[in-house]
């Protein structure tokens, strides 16, 4: 059984923008998960799919808290 990951001349990425991208209604995260430290604590990064922005996190209560506040609307 082979270990190999497929080249990307095989599998080209392509990326193409989400409909409605841009709508305060809508927001896509890359999530990343990791333990960290002795203690193997979990710790998270979120990227931003519309803008790149990355926001990091020390631990996943803090990542749920990031995530309830942007689900509520913004001021008017």
């Amino acid at each position: 059984m082979s270990t190999e990951l497929p080249s990307q001349e095989k599998f080209p990425i392509t990326r193409h923008a989400p409909p409605h991208s841009q709508s305060e209604d809508n927001h896509s995260y890359l999530l990343r998960l990791w333990r960290s430290g002795a203690s193997g604590e979990w710790r998270a990064s979120l990227q931003s799919v519309q803008t790149g922005e990355r926001h990091m996190f020390a631990d996943l209560e803090s990542l749920l808290a990031f995530l309830v506040e942007q689900s509520h609307p913004p001021p008017e």
